[in-house]
């Protein structure tokens, strides 16, 4: 499953609509989903569902920053800058959302209200936009009162209201996995340091990056993930990583419990359960943090789905896309797909209990408008025109340390993927007539 950005946000709405970044207009983190815009959630709120929402949408901006701003927000955070992520109850249903609980990469909202109200400091752990990203310390907020547990209580209670003569449609968002990688105990010492593998590297790889890459691998200022990647050493990619996977076994006990509450209250036999993320984490692959590259790493995502009807234990490697999860659960419980979503899903193929047959390719974008198909022989990366871009073989190079960009022995693949991307990119445009959108 690949993901169509690694940009938080237009992932997320990918995911909702069933559209491109630059279809849907969410193109990049700090802008609005289009209210024009038609999600999966809305159309499950119109066939009867209830939809409830838990967690991070991130479908509008986190900070009332000014773009010019940014700079200076990296050493001196003004938290009342911090929106708060809760819509107004007249401002109901959010993008298809009846029923909502939501925070964000900050504290701000009704969980920086429930930190208070248990005397404890919403602003005092590193946050998102807190310098440096790279930091691994213990929360000081307890398990029981973190964000990941805040959620999935929230998700409980929506269970434990709901009527049971109702179907409904929830999307717990979980906000970790994320840096800083900040973790509460126990989970912050479960996985030592020193029994953590080392990431997939190759030393002097990015002499053959696109500039971009090695900007941000080399960067120490001007951004909160400015770090300077390059000097980062082995301790401090095994400290991440314990930090990571404690982050993600907190996750998993929380996912443990909604599943637990929907067994106890006899839904778990009637419910669709996906599991899937926006992106991924390069984690010192490549010596790269963040999101910041086409790489598998933080393009390609888990996907779980767990049907009733469906069996269980498939382990399936077809190519897909995010944009097919929207119509895939449509399909599956019997809901015409909206115009204009730009794929039609799987759900047939599931329903039949067949094999689900690999897409030709995927298309990604990203916000400063790099174009990359990826196929399961190669992925070839744009990044604007008399600009060096990416291509791999993944057939002989799976971990995509040998650019062949420039290679002349590659010029026959590249010719090859770039007719794909090209005829991706045509293929993507809105196939919908232009739409008046406020927001």
């Amino acid at each position: 499953m690949f993901v169509v950005s690694p940009a938080c946000a237009p992932s997320r709405a990918s995911i909702a609509t069933g559209r491109y970044p630059s279809v849907h207009g969410l193109k990049l983190n700090g802008v609005c989903l289009p209210e024009s815009e038609i999600t999966m959630m809305e159309t499950f709120r119109k066939a009867g569902y209830r939809t409830y929402g838990t967690g991070k949408m991130h479908f509008h901006p986190q900070w009332g920053y000014q773009f010019d701003e940014l700079d200076s927000m990296v050493n001196d955070v003004d938290t009342s800058k911090a929106i708060n992520p809760q819509p107004l109850p007249w401002d109901l249903p959010f993008y298809g959302i009846e029923s909502c609980a939501l925070t964000e990469d900050h504290n701000a909202g009704p969980y920086g209200d429930y930190l208070c109200k248990h005397g404890l400091d919403p602003w005092k752990d590193a946050h998102s936009f807190t310098y440096p990203q790279h930091l691994c310390t213990r929360s000081s907020v307890p398990a029981e009162h973190s964000k990941t547990t805040w959620i999935t209580d929230r998700s409980i209670e929506f269970l434990d209201k709901h009527p049971e003569e109702d179907p409904f449609f929830m999307w717990v968002s979980y906000v970790h996995p994320h840096h800083p990688f900040v973790v509460p105990a126990p989970y912050d010492t479960m996985y030592p340091p020193e029994d953590m593998p080392l990431p997939r590297q190759k030393p002097g790889e990015e002499a053959d990056w696109p500039e971009s890459y090695r900007a941000k691998f080399e960067r120490t200022s001007g951004s909160h993930e400015a770090i300077g990647m390059n000097k980062l050493e082995e301790d401090d990619w095994r400290r991440i990583k314990s930090h990571y996977y404690g982050m993600i076994s907190h996750i998993d006990d929380q996912i443990g419990r909604i599943l637990a509450d929907l067994e106890l209250k006899g839904l778990r036999e009637n419910t669709i359960i996906v599991f899937s993320a926006d992106h991924g984490e390069l984690l010192g692959d490549h010596r790269m943090l963040f999101k910041i590259a086409y790489f598998d790493e933080v393009m390609n995502v888990p996907f779980i789905l767990q049907h009733p009807d469906g069996g269980s234990g498939t382990a399936c490697q077809s190519l897909l896309s995010s944009l097919e999860i929207a119509p895939t659960l449509l399909l599956l419980c019997g809901i015409d797909i909206p115009a204009g979503m730009q794929a039609s899903g799987f759900g047939e193929d599931l329903m039949a209990h067949r094999s689900i047959e690999s897409r030709p390719s995927v298309f990604m974008e990203t916000p400063d408008g790099d174009k990359s198909i990826r196929t399961e022989r190669a992925r070839l990366t744009w990044h604007g025109s008399g600009k060096r871009g990416e291509l791999y073989d993944l057939t002989r190079d799976p971990h995509c340390f040998e650019n062949l960009w420039e290679a002349a022995e590659a010029s026959n693949l590249k010719a090859d993927m770039m007719e794909l991307l090209v005829n991706a990119m045509a293929e993507s445009v809105d196939p919908l007539p232009l739409r008046v959108t406020i927001c």
